[in-house]
């Protein structure tokens, strides 16, 4: 029987065949799991794409798979079908298994997924597989059950360190998954976030403003420099697994920069230590300890990851050699029988309203991947036990409930051609985008709609006579008759004078977990409301906001603040006539959040509008 076996992960996309191995999908072993839309509509994945990406960055989108719960990625001025994108890296993979076939037809194709994702999630996926040409039985696998399937009828512990996110799971020796946990603000991007800003701490003063158009670029050519510096940073966490020290080269005017192991561990050790504390809560919850810990995922290259989990947790993992290859290698071998889907759909981490297309997506195609029209395009299906329009697009004639194996199947075959050269050439609605006139330097991502329940409040400058310390902070409890500490009133300023604030038992924003901490509600006049949060940490409070910030995806816009006697950063976002502003108090274990839902026009409520109203009446500078 032949089996192919594919992960698309969120960085890094591979396939394994039966009887073949890991498959070179486009020179390696590993394939990056990039599209970029060129102008004709031809869709471009893997190195490709990576390397068109420069010549426009708003057409690139180096990790689609972060997209699955929206219907559209914006791509340039056009909004790309988030299938389309998915069946593009599909339709890359079996251009490489085809000319390995010689002939000969799949018998099944496992396709690995997150263990916490729902019908809809997984029916996305499956109908990427399906406008990719793929097939043959179509047999979602879940990740941890993968690599479970490698170590035998042990009970053990899968610690995924992805691109994304960091996912932990606890599994029986029957390979049933017992306890989970995650933590959505730790993953591979976040480290190169952190080396980002640990290299600007020390050049940024050689030309603040140069610095600046990198962290927020609004140019061609700032994009271009953005993009290249970050792929010099991940080249450099990756090197520094195996060398004690690298050097960054920067773009102009920064001359290059040398990073050592140590200061990357520095700068990660706290995140470490927090997946080993839900590595360790989910052993807990599962009742049983694991004889292995096996790792998953590129990040898990660096040394200190197992030398943190042989400390925290007390067992040694096992560091496979090429973590990144395991998951598909394990769904080759899982027992169909072995495989548990989850029933229902987790709570998105965001919520996205129906997108509306006016063009009409076209049934044809003008290259080798043909698209089937009951498949692309913005037809949203509600199917599973608890229904989520959040842009899935199974295909209404075959899809339906799971059969007992798991598997799912297959009515229409989609051909595909060998000889083709890597390109995904498609026909997309032309929809184009409104035009922006940004005050501020936006950051690119996708869309989203964050609602924060329960804000209320009115605002005027901040006077007052002392002010709390860092550390009064920690130890600030006290509460006045609207809910603030002495803390919270120094972020506010003189909000409270306003009236129309109160006390709540915690920060709702939907699509997210309940924040919960010392809060504060105010009402703001033209439809904006802010809610002030004190945490049990300076670390709680930046985690929460990078969480949210995290979800941010649309277009957003980011700097530096100062007032109150405070200072900080924030970061803002809109979409579908809903804003969200969360804003950070350096050195404190408090951070804000500024909302704003538009009635009236609200496809005009921008980011930077948000920005401009905090910075003249929630933080007005000193």
């Amino acid at each position: 029987m032949r089996v192919l076996s594919v992960d698309l992960g969120t960085a890094n996309t591979v396939a394994v065949l039966s009887d073949h191995g890991v498959v070179d999908v486009d020179g390696g072993p590993t394939m990056p799991s990039s599209v970029y839309l060129d102008e004709d509509g031809t869709l471009r994945v893997g190195r490709e794409a990576e390397r068109r990406s420069r010549q426009d960055p708003s057409r690139y989108e180096a990790n689609p798979k972060r997209h699955i719960d929206k219907a559209t990625i914006k791509l340039g001025e056009q909004n790309l079908p988030t299938n389309d994108a998915l069946a593009a890296i599909y339709a890359r993979v079996m251009e490489a298994v085809t000319a390995l076939l010689k002939g000969e037809h799949l018998d099944e194709i496992r396709l690995t997924h997150p263990a916490e994702w729902g019908p809809s999630r997984r029916n996305k996926l499956l109908s990427s597989a399906r406008l990719a040409g793929m097939t043959g039985e179509l047999v979602p696998v879940p990740e941890a059950i993968a690599v479970a399937s490698l170590g035998g009828g042990r009970p053990l512990a899968v610690y995924d360190f992805g691109a994304d996110t960091f996912d932990v799971s606890v599994l029986d020796s029957q390979h049933r998954i017992l306890a989970d946990g995650s933590l959505s603000d730790v993953g591979g991007l976040d480290i190169d976030q952190a080396l980002l800003e640990h290299i600007g701490r020390s050049v940024s003063h050689k030309d603040p403003a140069g610095w600046q158009r990198l962290l927020r670029p609004t140019t061609v050519d700032d994009h271009r420099a953005r993009l290249g510096l970050r792929e010099e940073l991940r080249l450099a966490k990756e090197d520094l697994s195996e060398l004690p020290h690298v050097e960054v080269l920067m773009p102009e005017p920064f001359e290059k920069v040398l990073i050592t192991r140590a200061e990357l561990e520095a700068l990660i050790r706290p995140s470490l230590i927090r997946t080993t504390e839900v590595l360790i809560s989910a052993v807990r919850k599962a009742g049983v300890t694991p004889e292995h810990v096996y790792l998953v995922g590129g990040s898990c290259r660096m040394p200190l990851v197992a030398q943190m989990i042989a400390e925290k947790v007390g067992i040694v993992p096992t560091n496979p050699d090429h973590p990144e290859t395991i998951v598909a290698s394990g769904a080759q071998v899982v027992d169909r029988a072995a495989i548990t889907l989850k029933a229902e759909d987790d709570k998105p981490k965001f919520v996205e309203p129906p997108t509306v297309v006016t063009a009409p997506v076209s049934p044809a195609v003008t290259g080798p991947h043909p698209v089937n029209p009951n498949v692309s395009g913005s037809n949203p299906v509600i199917s599973g036990p608890n229904p989520v329009i959040s842009g899935s697009f199974p295909n209404p004639a075959v899809s339906g409930a799971y059969s007992a194996s798991g598997s799912y199947p297959v009515t229409s075959p989609y051909p595909v051609n060998p000889n083709t050269s890597g390109s995904y050439p498609m026909n997309f609605p032309q929809q184009q985008a409104p035009k922006k006139d940004n005050k501020k330097v936006l950051v690119g991502a996708g869309a989203a709609v964050l609602v924060v329940a329960g804000v209320i409040g009115a605002i005027f400058a901040f006077s007052g006579p002392s002010l709390p310390s860092a550390d009064d902070c920690k130890d600030d409890t006290a509460q006045d008759g609207q809910g603030f500490t002495k803390c919270l009133r120094q972020l506010a300023g003189t909000v409270p004078d306003g009236g129309g604030c109160e006390k709540a038992d915690s920060a709702q924003i939907t699509g997210m977990e309940e924040i919960k901490g010392t809060v504060v509600s105010c009402t703001i006049r033209d439809g904006y409301a802010v809610q002030y949060i004190l945490t049990d940490s300076v670390t709680g409070a930046e985690n929460n906001v990078t969480s949210i910030a995290k979800s941010f995806q649309t277009e957003r816009v980011e700097a530096d603040w100062t007032g109150n006697g405070l200072e900080g950063d924030y970061r803002a976002a809109t979409s579908s006539g809903t804003g969200v502003l969360v804003f950070t108090a350096k050195g404190r274990p408090m951070f804000g959040i500024l909302t704003k839902t538009a009635e009236e026009n609200a496809d005009e409520l921008k980011a930077d509008e948000m920005a401009d109203f905090f910075e003249k009446s929630v933080q007005p500078g000193e």
